[in-house]
């Protein structure tokens, strides 16, 4: 049984569980924040986080201290029917040595936040009857989680929206996007003494995400050529304004250079220190991945969205579409970002601090800041129920 202890929950156990996630940081980082919590609720459980071999899962894993082990994984084709097969063969790779894995270390129970990479996993855990809970981030359910979300013992979603998007036999429990310890302990005064920041700096952050946004970064660059004439008269309004961009770590690796040459920018290929960075912001720009958009929430950051056009099932159009209606973000088309509509939203803004405010406060009244612990909790009291 679980035990309350302190105000806290711990349960003592010596059992393992068996994590799914990779592909992205918006399917690895919750599933760390989900371990971190199942640690600190049982110490003694083992954790093994289960993804591809050379990935960003497996250096993110073994930095946060677990363990790892590498599966084949494939992500299904869009469009090359040629692909099909070496989906087929990966896929049936990693559920073939899945299976060897899960009979070998007998998991308690198998956890999967989605993507492709956790499909071999989960499939191996159907077949060898282990009990496998599941969590989607975004509001429109995933491929992944859509398939194998009939035979889980819950389903933990982000969005209230999500659920109609559930079979009716499927068993859901709302728990929100689990966020990384860091932003239980943020705060902007702090942030910005840690990173040297002036108290009356205006900071716009900018993202596209962990692999970068070409639209985004081509509209930043746009403040250095066709709007440049419109964005040097702004910083003649606004001194006090400065942009930092993340353009990501799969993009041309010059183009954080040519952003660096244009007046009150810096840009880097990839931000190490994100949330210290978020933290220490009064606006944030970029694309509206699930996780982006919760530690967004977690910060009570007032934002201006761009979401990827591309992504499946147009989810983060979905994810911009709720922070807009709660009043939290701006939202803007991807086809129609430019260096234009980005200095005209940020003048926007910059010179309407009560209208910022609002949106970092309606940002704040989304955070869900316990959904880790939430997750933890009904997972051991359903455990308990088998």
């Amino acid at each position: 049984m679980i035990e309350l202890k302190d105000g806290g929950m711990t349960k003592q156990s010596t059992h393992t569980l068996i994590l799914g996630a990779g592909g992205t940081g918006g399917h690895i980082y919750p599933a760390l924040s989900i371990a971190d919590a199942f640690h600190e609720a049982s110490p003694s459980m083992r954790i093994v986080f289960c993804g591809e071999k050379g990935s960003l899962e497996e250096s993110s894993v073994r930095k946060a201290g677990f363990e790892f082990y590498s599966i084949s994984a494939y992500p299904l084709p869009v469009k090359r029917v040629g692909s099909y097969v070496t989906w087929f063969l990966k896929n049936l790779r990693g559920i073939v040595s899945s299976l060897f894995f899960l009979r070998k270390e007998r998991p308690s129970f198998v956890f999967g936040t989605g993507g492709y990479v956790t499909g071999p996993l989960i499939a191996a855990a159907r077949l060898c009857r282990v009990p496998y809970f599941l969590h989607e981030q975004n509001s429109i359910p995933g491929r992944a989680n859509r398939l194998f979300a009939k035979g889980a013992r819950c389903v933990f979603i982000s969005y209230e929206a999500s659920r109609s998007n559930f079979g009716d036999n499927v068993s859901l429990a709302f728990s929100g996007n689990p966020v990384r310890s860091i932003f239980q302990t943020l705060d902007k005064k702090s942030s910005r003494h840690e990173l040297g920041l002036e108290p009356d700096t205006f900071l716009i952050l900018i993202t596209g995400g962990s692999l970068g946004a070409q639209t985004v970064n081509e509209a930043v660059e746009g403040l250095g050529t066709e709007a440049r004439e419109g964005w040097l008269h702004f910083l003649k309004r606004y001194p006090e304004a400065q942009v930092v961009v993340s353009t990501g770590q799969l993009r041309d690796p010059s183009m954080a250079e040519r952003l660096n040459s244009i007046p009150h920018v810096q840009a880097h290929n990839y931000i190490e220190d994100l949330p210290l960075w978020l933290s220490a912001s009064d606006l944030y720009i970029g694309r509206a991945g699930a996780m982006t958009l919760a530690e967004v929430t977690a910060l009570a950051k007032p934002s201006v969205l761009v979401p990827f056009p591309y992504a499946a099932d147009n989810h983060q159009n979905e994810n911009a579409r709720i922070m807009k209606a709660a009043g939290a973000s701006r939202v803007c088309k991807d086809r129609i970002f430019n260096a234009n509509v980005l200095l005209n939203t940020i003048e926007q803004l910059i010179s309407d601090p009560e209208a910022l405010e609002l949106m970092g406060k309606k940002a704040g009244e989304l955070a869900v800041m316990d959904a880790a612990e939430k997750i933890v909790e009904k997972t051991f009291k359903m455990m308990d129920g088998a």
